[in-house]
């Protein structure tokens, strides 16, 4: 009876060990999540939208065509005078064009770190979802192997009543137990669905697609320390990549602000359209006249290119302060997730190197007490209770650990560790 016993707790308990088929990948959803999820296919439009607009500054404005036809000729020495065409264009201060391309630039850039950003989190969603889905897979095996433990104590109290050896309160006991975890069993199922539809929604695909749940739960352990974790998101966080180009380009509007105080220049060039003189043969009889032009404005209103430069130098430290603020939240995040990385270490390591293996032999002494009439039902169902309540604690901080790592990825801005399935 005791080597049967051990042989069925192997079964329940080191499941964890047991190679099963693959489900999909991780990397399966986030390549479905690159191709089909709507928020990144509306951040992406939104960074071809500033790479078109920025094509669209730091050029020459359009030369103007003018053309005038007139009402009644203008009678001169040298002709009537009919109509005239003009050629006109703008050019800007000297550097002015070039700092609106820079600015242009900067705007790339900072949509470019937006679009950086939706990526790194729309991959955290894949993850979390990814992880929390195979949780539910385990946590299913989880309570399918305890319902076997339970069906296996069952019978040893069914033949230990038979015998007359224990109450039927004892038997009660058990099937009242059975009913408890088939009822959690139950509802684990039930949260399947809901689970599956968010990430069919998440990966853009259609609502109703049927996806294996995951049997394993990604091991994955941190490949850096927490400096060089540091000194990374200082590097590739994208918050701190905007709020830098954000810095920088309002440097470049304080520039451009005090090209205001310099004119722009108009140039033209026009000719009158002139028929022969009626009477008499002048000199330069027909001859279109040719006039070259140019219109130069007049900064002359100081106070409002004043306030603008100091509107520009108020934008300046605005984006400073902006910048430390980041840099401060972006510090904390980090920690904070390296402690919810280090406390989930800890836990898995609890449970599955001291507590699992310890609860396990438990159960296997209460089982053989209880067939020998040294162990009471209560004793009994309290060992399985902490079975299963290990077993499931320890997959939860194995999912801890791993959704930790990829919150800390999308505050970094890297790939931190190498995902894969195997536990």
């Amino acid at each position: 009876m005791k080597k049967q016993f051990s042989a069925l707790l192997i079964i329940a308990c080191a499941f964890l060990a047991t190679p099963s088929v693959q489900a999909e990948n991780l990397s399966d959803y986030l390549e479905e999540a690159l191709t089909g999820n709507d928020t990144l296919q509306g951040a992406r439009a939104r960074f071809r939208i500033s790479n078109e607009k920025n094509l669209q500054v730091g050029v020459l404005p359009d030369p103007k065509l003018s053309v005038q036809y007139y009402l009644e000729p203008v009678e001169t020495r040298t002709g009537p005078q009919n109509a005239a065409i003009g050629l006109s264009q703008s050019v800007p201060w000297f550097n002015k064009l070039s700092l609106l391309r820079e600015i242009g630039d900067h705007d790339v850039i900072i949509a470019g770190t937006k679009l950086a950003a939706v990526e790194l989190d729309i991959a955290r969603q894949v993850k979390t979802a990814y992880i929390e889905y195979a949780f539910l897979g385990r946590s299913q095996q989880t309570m399918t192997d305890n319902l076997e433990l339970l069906r296996y104590l069952e019978g040893v109290a069914r033949s230990r009543y038979a015998g007359g050896k224990a109450t039927f309160f004892d038997v009660l006991k058990i099937q009242i137990e059975m009913t408890r975890t088939q009822e959690k069993s139950d509802s684990l199922a039930d949260r399947a669905t809901p689970l599956r539809v968010h990430i069919n929604n998440l990966l853009g695909t259609e609502r109703e697609r049927v996806r294996q749940i995951p049997e394993h739960l990604p091991e994955v352990t941190l490949s850096k320390n927490e400096a060089s974790i540091h000194s990374l998101a200082l590097q590739n966080a994208p918050l701190l990549q905007s709020a830098r180009q954000s810095i920088a380009k309002a440097r470049s509007a304080k520039e451009l602000a005090e090209t205001a105080f310099y004119p722009d220049f108009n140039f033209s060039i026009k000719t009158i359209l002139t028929g022969s003189a009626e009477f008499g043969d002048p000199e330069d009889s027909g001859k279109d006249p040719i006039i070259a032009g140019l219109n130069v404005n007049l900064p002359i209103f100081y106070g409002r290119r004043q306030a603008g430069v100091a509107a520009q130098v108020a934008t300046i430290k605005m984006e400073q302060s902006n910048q430390q603020q980041q840099l401060r939240l972006l510090t904390t995040h980090i920690e904070q997730e390296l402690f919810a990385y280090r406390e989930a270490e800890r836990k898995l390591l609890m449970y599955r190197d001291d507590l699992l293996p310890k609860v396990k032999q438990q159960l296997e002494v209460a089982v053989n007490g209880f067939q020998n009439g040294e162990t009471t039902i209560l004793e009994l169902i309290d060992a399985e209770k902490n079975l299963l309540r290990f077993s499931l604690s320890k997959d939860r901080a194995l999912a801890d650990r791993a959704l930790a790592v990829a919150r800390l990825e999308s505050r970094v801005g890297v790939v931190l560790t190498t995902w894969n399935n195997k536990q």
